[in-house]
């Protein structure tokens, strides 16, 4: 088994990959990002989550980390590293990922990007356009020739929502929840209705563009733990992957880790 990490800006989660090619999602579990906290912090917790699975982490093969929050890298990786006798790979662009980059940075690359797209390429017909539904909506658009092209970023569901709330006077905090109805009839669901159909009308809309764009058919998926909500509120056909990026870094390790 490997012990994959996958560090974001809500949460931290941790994955197994098992099986033939590590392609296998053994189990996952998650914990707060928590920017200050030490290595020995999260050595304990991960732990402590790994025991009630329950996980041996002392018999892991190897440990892959996908961050987004580069001060919490080498915290993480250290942290793995003290609970499984194992240096970490680190995701990076410059590993053999099955894509080559057509942007101008691609240092800059969001790492959880690199690996949606890599799973995405290696897994679904092309081209392809991958949409990630977390603290921050990513998009990111693969061609036929597996060459990362860039994408979209846009402020999250939930990140918009509280900006909104926190920025007036009148408009409460909410969760966001699947819409029973398309127009929202009170203010609540106004500001329900309008981040669920609004980010699925940007959603069909990019899609439309980028397959224009293209010239050819695009194959559309999601991810994110928000992405069952706004499939429902969306024109196109959406494929929802709840493993996409755990997939991608099965595929990563394969290709660098062994």
């Amino acid at each position: 088994m490997v012990l994959a990490v996958d560090i974001g800006n809500s949460n931290i989660c941790i994955g197994g990959l098992n099986g033939a090619d590590h392609r296998t999602i053994a189990f996952t579990t998650r914990m707060v990002t928590r920017p200050r906290c030490t290595e020995d912090e999260y050595a304990a917790e991960m732990k402590f989550l790994l025991q009630r699975l329950p996980v041996d982490p002392t018999a892991c093969e190897g440990v892959i980390v996908c961050s987004v929050v580069p001060r919490l890298t080498g915290v993480l990786a250290a942290a793995c590293k003290r609970l499984t006798g194992r240096e970490a790979l680190i995701v990076n662009y410059t590993l053999d990922t099955g894509l080559t980059f057509a942007v101008d940075e691609p240092a800059k690359v969001g790492r959880d990007r690199i690996a949606d797209a890599a799973a995405a390429a290696a897994h679904y017909p092309l081209p392809c356009m991958t949409v990630d539904l977390g603290t921050a909506t990513t998009y990111n658009v693969i061609s036929d020739k597996k060459v990362f092209l860039g994408g979209f970023i846009v402020p999250g569901v939930q990140t918009s929502l509280r900006a909104i709330s926190a920025g007036t006077a009148q408009l409460p905090p909410i969760a966001p929840e699947p819409p029973e109805h398309l127009i929202g009839a009170n203010t609540v669901a106004a500001l329900n209705n309008g981040a669920m159909f609004g980010t699925a009308a940007m959603l069909d809309g990019l899609a439309d563009r980028v397959e224009a764009e293209l010239g050819q058919p695009l194959t559309v998926v999601a991810t994110g733990g928000l992405a069952p909500y706004i499939m429902p509120c969306c024109k196109r056909k959406i494929i929802y992957d709840v493993d996409l990026l755990f997939k991608g870094l099965a595929l990563i390790w394969e290709r660098n880790g062994k």
